[in-house]
């Protein structure tokens, strides 16, 4: 671009200012929304034909004492039919608030077949874990059934030390992604992003999953740790916010046929 010898420097500045301030704006505006598609709450599926839990029937949590809490990670909406919680993998990780353990941990996954009463035996696990107090993840392992498509699971996990047993137990159903998400989840790179994607589907799992270990592979970051907290408030789980993720020692053994504890109202 040329100007004249009249041009002053002063106005170059000068015409040139709206095109700064516009400049800024558009940045300002991308910024913005970079930022709210990074910006992680959960919302709860609300298809009308989407499986219900009772949540009178669900335990979430079993505390003797603010250092001694068992909670299941998943969403403790207070009300009388709660959406299913979802997954869209085959075999899931389910992430739990333990106290300090050393002992033995029973896991069992049932297929809902229309009652509370009627459920069919899917899988049983068991082993031993010693680690300190924190959040832990048990993944379904390979050879665990997969999860079919738009049924309904139960699970439940119990914990049996040297002091007592404690039991939480939840639903999940494993559901495909529209077209239009299923585009903007394979298009994101950033995990932030993902888990986004997914809470907004109502895909509550992999969202979790996701910040989970972004915490694990980048430390302390920030954003990070807002968009965690964050989704475990939009679920009513902001007491599990202040407790840091432990990786579970490698001693861990599997039990093929475990015998479980004997509890009173196993379901």
């Amino acid at each position: 671009m040329f100007f004249s010898k009249s041009f002053s420097g002063k106005q170059i500045m000068t015409a040139s200012r709206p095109w700064l301030i516009a400049g800024c704006i558009i940045l300002s505006l991308t910024s913005a929304v970079q930022a709210q598609s990074r910006r992680v709450k959960y919302v709860p599926p609300s298809n009308a034909g989407a499986p219900k839990v009772s949540v009178p029937g669900i335990t979430r949590s079993a505390c003797d004492g603010e250092l001694s809490c068992l909670i299941a990670l998943v969403p403790d909406l207070k009300v009388d039919q709660a959406p299913v919680p979802q997954t869209i993998s085959k075999r899931p990780t389910i992430y739990f608030l333990t106290p300090k353990i050393d002992g033995r941990i029973y896991f069992r996954l049932d297929e809902d077949l229309g009652t509370e009463s009627q459920r069919k035996r899917v899988y049983r696990s068991s082993f031993k874990i010693k680690n300190d107090a924190g959040i832990i993840a048990y993944k379904l392992p390979d050879d665990a059934p997969a999860l079919e498509l738009n049924k309904k699971y139960s699970w439940k996990l119990d914990i049996d030390d040297l002091s007592n047993t404690r039991s939480v137990y939840g639903s999940i159903r494993r559901v495909e992604l529209d077209a239009a998400s299923e585009k903007k989840l394979a298009a994101a790179t950033d995990p932030l992003e993902r888990a986004a994607i997914l809470a907004a589907q109502g895909v509550w799992y992999e969202a979790l999953q996701i910040l989970a270990e972004a915490q694990i592979t980048v430390p302390k970051n920030m954003e990070i740790i807002e968009q965690w907290t964050s989704l475990l408030k939009s679920a009513n789980l902001d007491r599990v916010s202040p407790y840091s993720l432990v990786i579970q020692k490698p001693s861990v053994t599997q039990a093929p046929k475990p015998s479980e504890p004997k509890i009173s109202n196993p379901y």
